[in-house]
Formats: structure tokens, C-alpha cells, sequence
């Protein structure tokens, strides 16, 4: 795969030495790519400018003016390498590919990506596909994820949404999985996509299960009984969204019932 910082050293010799406009084109158009992908991550600027490495004379390096000041590409972090990485390379394939395109990042290609969510903020990922089709605009991407906030966002965009399960030795793809527009990331977590019985933690769910243990005992001993109230203020105090559309309301009968049933129960009757 291309080197990103020997592109844009090459590019940057090429325009200062012989003023080259069709590089000078294609500079900018990636560059203006690069920093609407990378605005979410609050990235506001790229040069190609002398660096000083350690214990080295100075030399010419990419760097992206971040909130923290001029940072080389190299010293950021592998989310924000990684996209640079590959949209360098695409964008470089399209200008050999369209060399007479006024926008070659606007002429038709096919891009298949492995992970598009590997390392990036949950902000980046739930904007990443909108803003590669407003860049790409003739780009169909085929991209694996496993995260339920790509998912959410190609739902959103209307793409089509395929899902991929092992059975057996065999992975059986479903043209027509679960539509989950409109749904929160937990319940997309706990749709047909990701299979998880609950987005609560572990440690949660346990206490859950042993509340509901208490609350279905014939009759509670006092060391239980404070045991159920402590249980049940500490999990009134959590919020408790989930898949099933009538799952929050079956919780607010759970919490009724356990606080009927506290009060049935009075100390001297233990």
C-alpha cells in the first residue's frame, strides 16, 4: 500500500520545482478530503513542512494542525494513520486511473474495506460513511464491521446492510436482516445483528437476576430483605433502555412490584 508521507513529499517537490498543475490539483483535492474525514477528530489543517527529529538535522514531514498543535502523521494515533493510509492510496489509484478528470475522487471505483471502524471514536464511525459518499461520490464501498454504530449509521444512509453469520462450517449471509432504523445502539446490540442477551454489563445483569432470585421467594428473611433494598436502590439509580419495545415498560411493573412487596413485608414479620 502507498506510503501516504512519501506522496505527499513527492507532490509538495513536484509543485515547488516544476510547478506542475495537475499535481498541484490533485494535492489539494486530497488534502480537502483528508481534513473534512478527519474534522470530527477536530483536525483543522495539513502541510507538508521541516521537522526536527530527534537527534537528527531537520527534514520535510507531513503534519495535521490538531488541538494540541502541528502534529507529523507518524506520532498520531493509529486511527487517524489508518484512514489516512487508505484514503491516500484510493485517491492516488483514481488520479492514475481519471489522469483527465476535473475531480477523479468524484469518478466511479469500487472500494472494498476490511474493519472500516478499527480504531476510530464512536463519533468517527457513525459519520465516517456520510462523509465518504459525499467525497466519493461515484464510490460504491463494500466495508465489514462489528460495530453496532456502523450499522445504525448505514441504516440511516440507506445502505444495504448485509449480515454475515458462521453456522456450522459455513457462513450464510442474510440479504434481508433485521431492519433497525431508528434504533438506539444498545438495541441494535441486542438485535439478530450482535446476539448479546443484554448491553447491560455483566456485573448488572447479575445483580438483576439476583434481585429478580428475591423477589420471587415466597417469603424473605430480614438479611434478604435489606439485601432487596439495596439491590433495588442501587439499580433505580441506572438507566434501563432496552431492545423490546414493551421491555421498558415491563421493567417500571418490576420496579412496582418489588416496592409492593417491600412494603407488604414489615420487619416484625420476619
Amino acid at each position: 500500500m502507498l506510503n501516504p508521507e512519501e506522496w505527499f513529499l513527492f507532490a509538495d517537490y513536484r509543485m515547488a520545482k516544476d510547478k506542475d498543475p495537475l499535481t498541484t490539483q490533485n494535492f489539494h483535492l486530497i488534502k480537502a478530503a483528508l481534513l473534512k474525514i478527519m474534522e470530527e477528530g477536530e483536525v483543522t489543517d495539513l502541510d507538508v513542512a521541516p521537522v526536527q527529529p530527534h537527534g537528527g538535522s531537520p527534514r520535510q514531514g507531513v503534519r495535521f494542525k490538531t488541538p494540541y498543535g502541528w502534529v507529523r502523521l507518524r506520532d498520531m494515533s493509529l486511527g487517524y494513520q489508518t484512514l489516512v493510509v487508505w484514503l491516500t492510496d484510493l485517491a492516488d489509484k483514481l488520479f492514475v486511473r481519471y489522469p483527465d478528470s476535473k475531480n477523479p475522487l468524484e469518478e466511479p471505483a469500487i472500494v472494498l474495506i476490511d474493519e472500516i471502524d478499527l480504531h476510530l471514536h464512536p463519533s468517527w464511525q457513525r459519520k465516517l460513511l456520510k462523509s465518504l459518499s459525499e467525497i466519493f461520490k461515484n464510490t460504491q464501498f463494500i466495508a465489514t464491521a462489528h460495530s453496532p454504530l456502523v450499522v445504525q449509521a448505514a441504516s440511516d444512509a440507506d445502505a444495504n446492510v448485509v449480515l454475515l453469520k458462521r453456522e456450522g462450517d459455513q457462513t450464510i449471509v442474510y440479504q434481508n436482516p433485521e431492519d433497525v432504523r431508528g434504533w438506539r445502539v444498545d438495541q441494535i446490540l441486542t438485535s439478530s445483528f450482535f446476539n448479546l442477551e443484554t448491553a447491560r454489563s455483566v456485573q448488572t445483569e447479575e445483580k438483576l437476576v439476583r434481585q429478580a432470585a428475591l423477589l420471587n421467594k415466597a417469603k424473605l428473611t430480614a438479611k434478604e430483605r435489606r439485601e432487596l433494598e439495596a439491590l433495588t436502590q442501587e439499580l433505580e439509580g441506572q438507566p434501563m433502555g432496552s431492545t423490546s419495545p414493551h421491555a421498558e415498560a415491563e421493567e417500571a411493573e418490576l420496579l412496582r412490584q418489588i416496592t409492593e412487596r417491600l412494603a407488604s413485608q414489615s420487619p416484625a414479620g420476619q
